[in-house]
């Protein structure tokens, strides 16, 4: 491939370049808030913006050329995960991003088609479209030593999406480095026994486009997985008025490392009773041609499996060789990679900000915000960041932390009701800001989450899906982030 070198004379001296990597949910506030502060660049593999949030009928499964393809030869995965007739599992107001409201008449849940309008409206209210290069996939991120030529830190390397339609490298550099590249398309799979032998059909929740018949209509389907997509699934198949009858398998089996909250909902004793469903306890021993073997020690004829068991972190472009960041090697299968301070900013590299890696988070727009906010203020020079060392021995700090409360680091991004909280977090990203933070509007939100937790615990995720918000919320006027800055 040939490559370009890529210098953009338009930059005005003194004026931080910054690369932003992706256009869904983090890219795009990242591109409003900083626009006006800096030279940035976004780059968008796909044709559109949405990140996570678009939806594609192209798959794995129906894509012509898949080697043509630059993204799927860096992530080994197409398109993002999100699936036919999605619903949004948390209130609007915890997806609503500064000055950029909701429509009135917008559901508190609404479907993903509502929530990717309100992102197209942001980027037509703040002009973003004019920073966004589409169809560029980033396939190098590297740091670089300043000579009289080149006074920025970073270079990056970005090919177009369809190789067979372009094919040159382009080289750009930049300041700093903002990684918006989301965290669930590349598919975490167990390497169970056997699964290599099976045959009948099989595949992760990411590959899920729609609910095909053949794949599940007079079938014993066995889901994987006891998280989010892994209740949407049952509720689908089994539940929802609009969906429910677009399949029609034999029965639905559910098993998972833990089973506890699956065995304890209500939602479940019905369609239990009907042998509709049934939750296998303790995982799987072992995958046969035509059948699976379950911890509990009995086995069920199978015929589809499906792998609703989450997605890794995955930052191909970033040379390995540079050690910016790493993954765990303790066996965590790309859930853990750092060292990062306070779970964005690279200890070994700080212009480099990984934006949104944070989830089990209720005001989880709100908190990806206030991530870039904090950013802006490091790019302006309003906030010093602590030495290596000292943001070294805050995170062995809050890794030890984590550990006593019995979790590994698979867990170490998610939050923990028990321990440290995402209200916790959202303080201490506060505390290094310079920002005035007005928290009235999340005290608003503490009824609603409450109620929303007690059914969490008691695994009646049907019931979740049907909470009626207004009872919480009508009237509130909720103002995320920040009220001055």
């Amino acid at each position: 491939m040939e490559t370009v070198v890529k210098t953009d004379t338009s930059v005005l001296k003194g004026v931080p370049k910054v690369a932003i990597i992706g256009a869904g949910v983090s890219g795009l506030i990242s591109a409003r808030h900083l626009k006006d502060i800096a030279h940035i660049k976004v780059y968008e593999s796909k044709q559109d913006i949405g990140g996570c949030w678009l939806y594609t009928e192209e798959s794995e499964r129906n894509h012509p050329d898949l080697d043509s393809n630059a993204y799927y030869k860096l992530y080994g995965n197409l398109h993002s995960s999100l699936y036919h007739n999605l619903l949004t599992n948390i209130p609007k107001e915890c997806m609503t991003w500064k000055d950029h409201y909701h429509h009135e008449d917008t559901p508190y849940i609404m479907p993903s088609e509502t929530f990717l309008e309100y992102i197209r409206e942001y980027v037509d209210k703040f002009e973003l479209t004019q920073y966004i290069e589409f169809n560029r996939a980033v396939t190098s991120l590297r740091r670089v030593e300043e000579t009289e030529e080149n006074s920025h830190k970073f270079k990056i390397e970005h090919v177009h999406t369809n190789t067979k339609e372009e094919s040159e490298v382009v080289e750009e550099y930049f300041d700093y480095v903002m990684v918006c590249n989301g965290h669930f398309s590349t598919p975490k799979i167990p390497d169970f026994k056997g699964k290599d032998n099976f045959k009948g059909f099989q595949m992760h929740m990411h590959e899920l486009r729609k609910m095909e018949p053949e794949d599940f209509d007079d079938k014993n389907v066995l889901i994987v997985g006891s998280c989010f997509s892994a209740h949407d699934l049952v509720i689908n198949i089994l539940f929802r008025e609009d969906t429910k009858d677009l399949v029609h398998p034999k029965k639905v089996f559910i098993t998972s490392r833990s089973t506890t909250l699956l065995e304890k909902s209500e939602d479940y004793k019905d369609i239990q009773n009907q042998n509709l469903l049934e939750i296998k306890s303790g995982n799987i021993d072992e995958i046969k041609e035509d059948s699976v073997v379950f911890g509990d020690g009995s086995e069920e004829q199978i015929d589809t499996i499906i792998y609703a068991t989450g997605y890794k972190y995955s930052f191909p472009f970033i040379d390995p060789d540079q050690k910016i960041v790493e993954f765990d090697s303790k066996g965590t299968n790309g859930s853990y990679f750092g060292p990062l301070y306070k779970k964005m900013f690279c200890i070994n590299e700080p212009n480099i900000f990984f934006i949104g890696v944070v989830e089990r988070i209720l005001i989880i727009h709100s908190t990806y915000e206030r991530q870039i906010l904090l950013a802006k203020e490091v790019i302006q020079g309003k906030i010093t960041l602590p030495s290596k060392q000292e943001m070294l021995e805050d995170l062995a700090s809050e890794i030890e932390n984590h550990e006593k409360y019995g979790k590994d680091l698979s867990y170490f991004y998610r939050f923990n009701p028990a321990g440290y909280t995402y209200a916790d977090y959202n303080k201490d990203l506060e505390a290094l800001t310079s920002m005035e933070i007005d928290t009235t509007n999340y005290s608003a939100l503490k009824p609603a989450n409450e109620a929303r937790s007690e059914l969490m615990k008691a695994g009646n995720e049907v019931q979740i899906k049907n909470i009626d918000y207004s009872e919480y919320l009508d009237g509130i006027e909720f103002k995320p982030t920040s009220s001055t800055f």
